[in-house]
């Protein structure tokens, strides 16, 4: 065979994937669900919108203006429609929308409504929190078009209600599964079903042995936090790598703090403990299936508008200063829902509001890591570089910061780690006697500083304990 017959046989894909679940990409919309066809045997239905027309698809595939998309299915379960939206209730909208009979609800209205079941529900600390909740819940049918996606963090003691907020949120967020931490229910919840991820008792993230997983859900606010690969290790099935879709809504519910990589992509959600007896928000209390009806026509009809108003906001902050960084983007989504809603009115005060509690999520330096920073700014008072070592800046640090038990060399470590987490050195030397020397430009010093050492009123620390101080003692000495 010759060169030119082997290129004439080369081929590449030409179709194009859309997640079953749920995707928006390239003007159109893909929505999918699993249904009971017969007693023993489960179907799958797509529906998908493009250019207002809506079909709904059985095939593994289907071609819109001479592009053909393709589900990529793989092992993924969908959701059933019996449970979300209803058979029979799915197919007279479409019929009724293909006949132009179907009335699409006030996206206003449907946003009132949300508020009033938060209301009668769960008690929190302020009416604007109820405005930024629903806007989050909401949110969540649209994430495909976000670039990223705040977590929420409900935070309380016990006995304050984050079990019943959890179960509202399911009821109201799509695709919504309560489960506890762990790899196999970022699969089923996140990758097989685009769907809100409700994490009780998230606590547990703290625990020894949940760095990996910990991991993954810090990177999963971002669209860019990609697919991971994963080895699992099951008693019965063996090793075998897994590959995740990472990146959708979570929430938090917890007792005390997140783990600091968490923390500062939250919003954080106090509960009131109430003196009221709310009623438990299951499906005899309300008819969900009526009010997610709502949601799904509203996905239906704005999702184009939720995308383009997106990007047009992006796009108006870049020469404002008010707020930015990742601050910015947990808080686009808000502002997009609120308005597209037609939720205006209260949207400075919900940014404030936002401002506010992501202020007691944001990281904050610990007194000694503030210290260490200190130290070094102090060196470099009138020069551009300068050259130490963790010994040296240690001794400098004001010894009543560290453990009564600690070593010079544990000392050291501890200053070493934070050169480390704040990427404060802009260059390795030559290890010598005194250990590894960096190299510290003021910009970047001075940079550190203003991003990260704000006053506040408990700071939270988080510098190594003198156990973690000796496992790093190697690396950094």
């Amino acid at each position: 065979m010759t060169n030119e017959e082997k290129n004439n046989q080369f081929s590449a894909f030409d179709g194009k994937l859309l997640h079953p679940s749920l995707d928006i990409r390239d003007g159109l919309l893909c929505l999918g669900f699993r249904y009971r066809a017969q007693y023993q045997e489960e179907r799958e239905i797509f529906l998908i919108v493009n250019n207002g027309n809506v079909q709904m698809v059985t095939d593994e595939s289907f071609e819109v203006d001479g592009q053909r998309f393709y589900f990529e299915k793989r092992n993924r379960k969908l959701i059933r429609l019996e449970e979300k939206w209803g058979v029979d209730m799915m197919k007279q909208f479409v019929d009724d929308y293909s006949k132009g009979k179907s009335i699409i609800p006030s996206t206003k209205e449907v946003f009132q409504e949300i508020v009033k079941h938060t209301q009668r529900y769960i008690e929190l600390e302020c009416e604007i929190d109820y405005y930024l909740l629903t806007a989050w819940a909401l949110g969540t049918y649209f994430s495909p078009t976000f670039n990223a996606y705040p977590f929420l963090h409900i935070k309380a003691p016990k006995r304050s209600g984050k079990s019943q907020c959890l179960n509202l949120m399911c009821q109201l967020c799509f695709n919504a599964i309560k489960a506890h931490p762990s790899l196999a229910a970022l699969g089923d919840t996140v990758d097989s079903l685009r769907g809100t991820y409700l994490i009780d008792q998230a606590d547990s993230l703290n625990r020894k042995g949940g760095e990996e997983l910990l991991n993954i859900l810090a990177d999963s606010y971002k669209k860019s936090g990609g697919k991971r690969r994963v080895v699992d290790f099951d008693k019965r099935k063996g090793r075998r790598v897994l590959e995740f879709e990472t990146y959708s809504p979570k929430v938090f519910a917890s007792i005390k703090e997140l783990p600091e990589d968490l923390r500062d992509r939250c919003l954080v959600i106090p509960l009131i403990r109430s003196q009221k007896n709310f009623p438990d928000p299951d499906d005899y209390n309300t008819d969900w299936s009526e009010l997610r009806a709502k949601i799904y026509k509203l996905l239906i009809a704005n999702y184009s508008v939720i995308s383009s108003t997106y990007s047009v906001k992006k796009i108006g902050y870049r020469n404002k200063h008010e707020i930015f960084g990742r601050e910015l983007e947990l808080w686009l989504p808000f502002e997009v829902i609120l308005e597209c809603f037609g939720i205006q009115d209260r949207i400075d005060e919900a940014k404030k509001r936002f401002k506010i509690q992501y202020g007691f999520s944001e990281y904050e330096p610990s007194e000694f890591e503030e210290a260490v920073i200190q130290v070094v700014l102090n060196q470099l008072q009138d020069k551009q570089t300068v050259i130490l070592t963790p010994k040296e800046i240690s001794e400098l640090v004001d010894s009543e910061l560290y453990a009564p038990s600690d070593t010079a060399k544990q000392r050291a470590a501890k200053v070493g780690w934070v050169i480390k987490k704040f990427n404060l050195s802009s260059e390795k030397r030559p290890r010598t006697k005194e250990g590894m020397q960096y190299v510290f430009v003021k910009q970047k010093v001075e940079e550190v500083n203003k991003g990260y050492c704000k006053t506040v009123i408990e700071p939270t620390p988080h510098t190594p304990t003198t156990d973690e101080a000796e496992n790093i003692d190697k690396l950094l000495m």
